[in-house]
């Protein structure tokens, strides 16, 4: 169902001794070392990252097509009529969607079983491609799986943390009131907490409860320059969907180049995020300030 959505923007850097490997034109790793004095400094280099490795996209762009089938999933589980139109009107909002289906009034249906199960299935999948991202932009190859089973497990665990209390919990609450807005707090403060946790894992080694903790650590040291950053992608998703929003209920039908259009936009989203904030990452790790 696409658990994982915007706050998925985070990631971290393999690199020993305060360097960061990128690919040379022979073929050989060249290293470029990791100690920015600002933001603009971290974009310039996550943006001379992805010129050198425009095959990145290919990671978000699967999982993204990956959480459509999930929902497709979903969607032709309730006996919806499969007609383009409305399955991809739905798949759109698919959080509202999810609302109504199952939390306005909550009932355990077997509905609500299949929910459960895409839901988790996206969860696996995300913890089997993203490991692969993070090493894909740190190093000279484009590995195609974890490189272990223990890392995918603590991967999948703390999506399925993430997912419950960024996305699930702000569904339980009422729509309106101040309990609403204080779910919606405590998800984003816990987005901002986590937003390192799954690098952690992957270049660090390090299990879930270790990674929530040095994800924490690590935020302390430059908190007001990735709070900035998590705002600013918050801003960007927020006006991508209003933009597509006005396409969505404004027309009867809908385009077939428009949700694929959306899928490829919010997948260059997530590798621009993953690209700036795994630099980040790497710079506070390596204790440098900026």
């Amino acid at each position: 169902m696409g658990f994982p959505g915007p706050s998925e923007a985070r990631k971290a850097s393999r690199a020993r001794g305060g360097r960061c490997y990128t690919s040379s034109r022979a073929g050989r790793p060249t290293q470029v070392h990791l100690g920015g004095t600002s933001i603009g400094e971290v974009i310039r280099r996550a943006w001379s990252r992805l010129v050198r490795k425009q095959w990145l996209y290919f990671y978000p762009l699967a999982l993204a097509i990956i959480n459509t089938l999930a929902f497709l999933a979903v969607y032709a589980a309730g006996g919806q009529t499969l007609r383009l139109n409305a399955f991809f009107a739905a798949n759109f909002d698919r959080w509202q969607y999810t609302r109504e289906q199952f939390f306005d009034p909550f009932s355990f249906t077997p509905l609500l079983a299949v929910a459960i199960t895409a839901g988790l299935a996206v969860c696996v999948f995300a913890a089997m491609i993203r490991a692969p991202f993070f090493r894909a932009i740190v190093g000279p190859s484009y590995p195609l799986a974890p490189r272990k089973w223990d890392e995918a497990a603590n991967l999948l665990l703390l999506y399925v943390f993430t997912t419950l209390v960024s996305w699930v919990l702000p569904l339980v609450a009422p729509l309106e009131g101040a309990l609403s807005q204080l779910v919606l707090m405590f998800s984003l403060v816990i987005s901002i907490l986590v937003i390192f946790a799954d690098y952690v894992i992957v270049f660090e080694n390090l299990g879930v409860l270790q990674a929530l903790r040095r994800s924490v650590q690590l935020l302390a040291r430059r908190w007001l320059t990735t709070l900035l950053i998590f705002i600013v992608l918050q801003l960007v998703y927020t006006g991508v969907h209003l933009l597509y929003s006005l396409y969505y209920e404004g027309a009867g039908d809908v385009f077939i180049l428009l949700p694929i259009s959306q899928i490829l936009v919010d997948s260059i989203i997530v590798m621009i995020a993953d690209l700036v904030l795994i630099y980040l990452y790497e710079d506070i790790r390596r204790g440098r300030r900026a």
